[in-house]
């Protein structure tokens, strides 16, 4: 397939691998990901309630789903720019 463009229906019959090659977004990989990491945050901030400060679980929270979700991140090479 081509990566300049895609018809709708191009669209509806390639694969989520072929889509990620592209370098398409892929919204419901990311949309599952985002459930299924929620149900975890909250098993284990039920699982460590009374045990630890609150403040602490939030932030530890925070930390963790931040550096999930920039592992996710595709690495870009850095622009180039033409010098007059």
């Amino acid at each position: 397939m081509s990566a300049t463009h895609h018809s709708p229906l191009s669209r509806a019959t390639s694969t989520r691998a072929e889509r990620a090659a592209d370098g398409e977004f892929d919204w419901g990989a990311q949309i599952r990901l985002g459930v299924v990491l929620s149900v975890v945050a909250v098993v284990v901030t039920v699982g460590l309630a009374g045990r630890v400060a609150e403040p602490v679980l939030v932030i530890g929270l925070l930390v963790v789903a931040s550096v999930l979700a920039w592992r996710r991140v595709p690495a870009v090479a850095p622009a180039h720019v033409r010098k007059r």
